[in-house]
C-alpha cells in the first residue's frame, strides 16, 4: 500500500471516527436537551400548581379575613344600635313628667333599709322632700333621712348607710338591665 493510500485510509478512518464522535455527541446533547426540557416542563408545571395552590390559599385567607371583618362590623353596628336603645331609654326616663318621676322615685325607695340616707339629683330633690321621705319611712316603719347633698347623676337615687352605697341611679340600673337582657334584646331587635 502506498503512502497516499495509507494517508487516505488514516484520514478516512479519522473522518469516520470524528463523524461517529460528533454523532454520539449530538445524540448525547439531544438526550441532555430532552431531559432538561422535560425537567423544565415539570418544574414549570409544578410551579404553576404551587402558584395556583398559593393563590387558592390566599383567596381563602382573604375571604376568611373579609368574613371576619364583616362579622365584626355587623357586631359593632348591632352594639351601636343597642347603645342607642339604652341611651334613648335613659333619655325617656329623664324626660318623665314630674308625677311619673315622683312615683318612680318613691317606688325605688322600696330598696331602702332602716337608717339609709337618700341622695337625689337636683330634679329628684325638687320632687321629693323631707316630708315625702318621712311619710314613706313611717309607712314602712324604718328610719330614712334625705341627704342635704345633691347627686351628679341623670336620675334615680343613691341609698347610703355606714359608708356603703346602693346605687339605684338610672345609669347603673340600665347598665345592670343591659347586662342581664342584652342577648334577649338583640334577639328581639335583630331576629
Amino acid at each position: 500500500m502506498s503512502k497516499e493510500a495509507i494517508s487516505k485510509k488514516i484520514l478516512d478512518d479519522a473522518h469516520q471516527k470524528a463523524d461517529q464522535i460528533i454523532a454520539e455527541g449530538q445524540a448525547k446533547a439531544d438526550e441532555i436537551l430532552a431531559k432538561a426540557t422535560e425537567e423544565c416542563d415539570k418544574l414549570l408545571l409544578d410551579t404553576r400548581k404551587e402558584l395556583e395552590r398559593r393563590e387558592e390559599e390566599d383567596l381563602a385567607r382573604s375571604r376568611t379575613v373579609a368574613e371576619l371583618d364583616a362579622k365584626r362590623l355587623l357586631l359593632d353596628a348591632r352594639l351601636e344600635i343597642i347603645d342607642r336603645v339604652f341611651a334613648r331609654a335613659l333619655e325617656k326616663l329623664v324626660e318623665l313628667d314630674d308625677k311619673a318621676m315622683k312615683a318612680l322615685l318613691l317606688d325605688m325607695l322600696s330598696a331602702a333599709e332602716d337608717k339609709d340616707e337618700v341622695l337625689l339629683n337636683p330634679r329628684g330633690r325638687s320632687l321629693i322632700g323631707e316630708a315625702d321621705i318621712n311619710a314613706y319611712a313611717k309607712k314602712r316603719k324604718i328610719s330614712l333621712t334625705l341627704s342635704d347633698a345633691e347627686g351628679d347623676f341623670a336620675g334615680g337615687m343613691l341609698l347610703r348607710r355606714d359608708g356603703i352605697d346602693k346605687n339605684l341611679t338610672f345609669e347603673v340600673e340600665l347598665a345592670l338591665l343591659r347586662d342581664r337582657e342584652e342577648a334577649e334584646i338583640a334577639k328581639q331587635i335583630f331576629g
